[in-house]
């Protein structure tokens, strides 16, 4: 046991009983923020886990996330240890907790960190241990000391995991090696939609004059976290050829992050103001997806492109790089044109605008289209529930999944 101090842990929400004791789960996150792994664990509580599964989250922040009062309001607990600048002060933290809590599987998304996670977690005797690695290129593979970092917790992780899961075929090569289906304890959840969310588009016109947009303006949207992989700067470039061959196309962005404010100078250097929205914390924003024509996604790394998913359930020609992960995705998609990482502005702005002009999806091709999805919750739901060792088919809680 750690010789640090241990500090208070911080606790919110009320853990769900059921008669039969559930299997309590504990996933760790960074925040509970609007990223690909957490909205993936939010549409999980939305599809419903079972009656037999509890779902809980320990964030290594102290910040209050943007999910977090839905996270509560549908039965989980939110703790938070501090990551700080000590990772023993943190383990001790954690061994902690789950010493006190008894929880019965540890569940951690926080890539080579996870080999920390876990051997806290085995050193307070949780039963089963997994490591969901997300990514399939290190973008902090460049720093000095990452190589020895990355070997240490890659080596942790092997020898304190029990189970290691990935969103993709490639995320799991690219962590693990091209043998890693040899392994029986190596599996992948791909992570899905709700396929509800697509049934009833709403009128195009309200969502245009709600953004200030002409009736007949083409949208190109693009949904993203604002950080320099997803590069919606490129867009820009692609915005400004687009914006001489003709008058009616839009570029909506929804997200935040740290390089907004960029990307929006950048707008504002090119006078293409008048051509881009940005849509910030919106809580639904399935109305965009069903009144775009099409969808623009130039990320270089993509551990599995659930926006890709969603492009594909909402019907949208999709236009993106041709990596690993956006590959997985986009054999969802009805009309799709993935174009190498070194492709030219000019070569994105010519797939945009042939996407634009593709005509859209008529009822019973989107019915066709939704009828046969790959990528749905209830399937993520339940490859989560078998990776558990838990029955595929589960109980819905009462008022959760409805």
């Amino acid at each position: 046991m750690s010789t640090h101090p241990v500090p208070t842990v911080e606790a919110t929400g009320v853990t769900p009983r059921t008669p039969s004791r559930p299997l309590r789960a504990l996933h760790f996150f960074a925040g509970l923020n609007r990223g690909g792994a957490e909205t993936w664990l939010m549409d999980v509580l939305r599809e419903g886990p079972g009656q037999d599964l509890v779902l809980d989250v320990c964030t290594t922040t102290m910040t209050h996330g943007a999910y977090e009062d839905e996270f509560v309001e549908l039965g989980g607990r939110v703790h938070r240890c501090r990551l700080g600048r000590n990772p023993w002060r943190f383990a001790a933290t954690v061994e902690e907790l789950l010493s006190r809590e008894r929880y019965d599987l540890v569940h951690s998304h926080l890539y080579y960190f996870s080999g920390f996670v876990l051997r806290a977690a085995a050193r307070a005797g949780v039963p089963k241990r997994i490591a969901h690695n997300h990514p399939v290129e290190d973008v902090k593979a460049r720093s000095i000391l990452r190589p020895l970092y990355a070997r240490w917790m890659r080596r942790w992780t092997r020898r304190y995991g029990t189970d290691f899961v990935g969103p993709t075929r490639a995320s799991m090569a690219a962590f693990w090696g091209p043998d890693w289906e040899r392994d029986p304890h190596k599996r992948v959840i791909y992570n899905g939609v709700r396929i509800e969310r697509f049934l009833h588009p709403p009128e195009r016109s309200s969502v245009r004059q709600e953004l200030g947009l002409p009736a007949d303006a083409k949208i190109v949207l693009n949904v993203a976290r604002f950080v320099p992989h997803k590069r919606q700067a490129f867009l820009v470039d692609v915005a400004r050829l687009l914006s001489t061959r003709a008058s009616d196309i839009f570029f909506v962005f929804i997200g935040d992050g740290p390089t907004r404010h960029a990307v929006e100078q950048a707008v504002e250097d090119s006078s293409l103001s008048a051509n881009f929205r940005f849509v910030l914390g919106a809580a639904s924003i399935d109305r965009f997806w069903l009144s775009a024509d099409a969808f623009a996604f130039p990320s270089i790394n993509e551990g599995f492109g659930i926006v890709i998913a969603e492009a594909a359930a909402a019907g949208l020609p999709v236009v993106a790089h041709d990596i690993p992960g956006v590959r997985e995705a986009a054999t969802a998609c009805s009309r799709v044109e993935l174009l190498g990482r070194g492709t030219s502005a000019e070569r994105w702005a010519d797939a945009v605008g042939k996407a634009l002009n593709e005509p859209p999806l008529d009822a019973p091709s989107r019915e066709a289209l939704l009828g046969s999805f790959p990528f749905t919750m209830e399937a993520s739901v339940r490859a989560l529930r078998k990776v558990y060792g838990l029955p595929e088919d589960r109980e819905r809680r009462e008022g959760i999944g409805e």
